[in-house]
């Protein structure tokens, strides 16, 4: 029986989802590449066939394609029509009774799962869906679950995972095993839990429970630091909710809930004692004082210094009217479904001067301010395949020891979670065959507020910026630098390329799957697709490890993503602070790589 497809949902290192229908009926039909895939797909089958459950993605049918020497593991799954919990909860500022009902939603399916013997291993706002039509939370991507006489997928001491999300006594684990080579952790129903702690407390506060200057830091603080509970964070978190966040937080898992339907029960008491003030979004609302307008940048310190400062804010932007700079040049587009692409009028400006003032201002502010930071953390991505030798996670297991300390091993995703959006767009443009010079950065207004910021964090002890780490080292996929080779593109090669196609502009992008286009002829045909990575942090950094040509097949690579002066990551453009999302030029460049560094 045949599905028709409808359009691309997503698409990552290791396969893409699908919109189709069969029937009448609709579905993500999920098509994994094999080679590259392993055991994963089959063990996402076995999981889903196993769990039957309203909270958990159901699996429709599965099988391989093509028929005759399959290269695709096909997985057809109910489609969830909706958004990821971190970004749900950014569009609609739930209430804490509504922020309750989905945490409700995860905890029933960890139940129903952990009841059947298996362990997700990457519970995280990602892999949970909140469907549009009534709210309803999913859990989805089972490809690293585990269960009774599965098979390891890695040979690392810590099985695979999302890093930032591992629980104390998995890094505890690491610590006092680090040397023995066949050391196995095993992760268990604590696992999930303590994962899920970790997700109640984004959800309900904006933010990470703990803090860390690399990944070291954040690992001891993890360890031994105790979080501020939701409701001081943010005083619209009901008490009992606050509670039951914390209690999923504690150090050991003997303190933590002692199940998942433990945990159902407290949620479903809480909820029962819920009052008038469980009605109240956990957030602040954009309004027009909040509104920004492209381009427009606040000129005087005294108005930044007098802002009203407010707790995060969530739900729809209000969008007051662009005036366009004396020099800006309107663009009219329409942003395609899977991202927003804005255009941000150019101002030029005495920018090196107040860049050099900025600069004392700044360091100045640091001297005064050190350790006084709250440093949001990544929605991180995957350590998927540990090399040989050293843990990559043995950096985050040993205690900070200074400057030296750097974060732990971070890679792709296994498989693609059912909602995943791809950075690209499909103007059908001719693209450039000179690369662009990029637009003048906005000069005194924006330097006025970089300078306004230092001297107030310097009088005022504010918090610091929100920057995510880097992302620290990794390995290239298995076979990426031997197809680089075979059409001579050596390790160093440096290719131009276009993040949107298109002529050059300002784009916002977020962390999550990311595409560049080629359009060089050096080896890799011109219109060639690089699908990867992008991690959000003091720049925008990017790891692509699948190539897809105009014609013929995909092939693993290992390139990273460069500006255009060839400096690893893109500069972040002024506009967006977020930690999670920036705005950057759309010019770029890619680098062949043995490994990520």
């Amino acid at each position: 029986m045949g599905y028709t497809v409808e359009r691309q949902l997503g698409q990552g290192g290791f396969g893409t989802v699908y919109l189709a229908h069969c029937e009448g009926q609709r579905c993500a039909l999920k098509l994994l590449h094999l080679p590259r895939v392993g055991e994963r797909a089959e063990r996402e089958v076995s999981i889903l066939t196993r769990l039957h459950h309203p909270n958990v993605v159901r699996i429709l049918g599965h099988g391989y394609w093509p028929v005759a020497q399959p290269q695709f593991a096909v997985i057809a799954m109910e489609y969830v029509e909706g958004r990821q919990l971190d970004a749900w909860a950014d569009a609609e500022n739930p209430t804490a009774r509504q922020a309750a009902r989905a945490l409700l939603g995860v905890a029933r399916a960890l139940a129903a799962a952990h009841a059947e013997g298996v362990v997700h291993r990457d519970v995280k706002e990602a892999n949970v869906m909140v469907r549009a039509s009534d709210g309803l939370a999913k859990l989805v991507d089972f490809g690293i679950g585990d269960y009774a006489g599965a098979r390891e997928l890695t040979a690392d001491i810590l099985p695979p995972g999302t890093v930032d999300y591992r629980s104390p006594e998995a890094w505890r684990f690491l610590r006092a095993h680090l040397e023995e080579r066949d050391a196995r952790y095993t992760a268990g129903p604590a696992d999930d839990l303590w994962a899920l702690g970790l997700v109640s407390y984004r959800l309900l506060t904006g933010r990470f429970p703990f803090d860390g200057e690399d990944g070291a830091s954040l690992t001891e603080a993890i360890l031994s630091s105790a979080p501020t509970s939701p409701h001081e964070e943010n005083e619209r978190v009901p008490r009992a909710l606050s509670d039951v966040c914390m209690q999923l937080l504690e150090k050991t898992p003997e303190a933590r809930a002692p199940s998942a339907q433990a945990l159902c029960e407290s949620l479903e008491q809480a909820l029962r004692g819920a009052d008038a003030s469980w009605d109240v979004p956990l957030c602040d609302a954009y309004d027009e004082d909040s509104a920004t307008t492209e381009g427009e940048d606040i000129d005087s310190f005294e108005q930044w210094r007098h802002q009203p400062r407010h707790r995060p804010r969530r739900g729809k932007r209000v969008h007051r009217k662009q005036v366009p700079a004396v020099d800006a040049v309107a663009v009219d587009e329409t942003p395609p479904p899977v991202t927003t692409v804005r255009v941000t009028p150019a101002r030029r400006g005495a920018f090196r001067a107040w860049a050099v003032l900025a600069s004392v201002l700044v360091l100045s502010g640091a001297a005064w301010g050190l350790g006084m930071s709250r440093i949001a953390r990544p929605v991180p991505t995957r350590q998927e395949v540990a090399p040989s030798g050293k843990s990559p996670q043995a950096d985050r297991a040993a205690a900070p020891t200074g400057p030296e300390a750097t974060a732990a091993a971070v890679a792709l995703p296994a498989t693609l979670q059912e909602d995943s959006a791809t950075v690209t767009t499909q103007p059908k443009e001719t693209q450039p065959r000179q690369l662009p010079s990029k637009p003048t950065k906005k000069g005194m207004s924006v330097m006025a507020r970089a300078v306004g910021t230092a001297v107030a964090c310097t009088a005022l002890g504010c918090p610091g910026p929100q920057v995510r780490p880097a992302p620290p080292p990794e390995p290239c996929p298995e076979g990426a630098v031997k197809a680089m080779a075979k059409r001579e593109v050596k390790v160093g090669r440096r290719l131009h390329a276009l993040i949107v196609q298109g002529r050059p502009r300002i784009v916002s992008v977020g962390d999550g799957p990311i595409e560049v286009h080629l359009y060089d002829e050096a080896g890799m045909p011109a219109g060639t697709v690089l699908s990867g990575r992008a991690v959000v942090s003091d720049r925008v950094y990017g790891r692509f490890t699948w190539a897809t040509p105009p014609q013929g097949d995909g092939f693993p690579v290992c390139f990273e993503l460069l500006s255009v002066e060839g400096v690893k990551g893109m500069e972040r453009e002024a506009g967006d602070d977020s930690p999670s999302r920036a705005r950057i030029f759309s010019a770029a460049a890619v680098r062949a790589v043995s490994e990520f560094e």
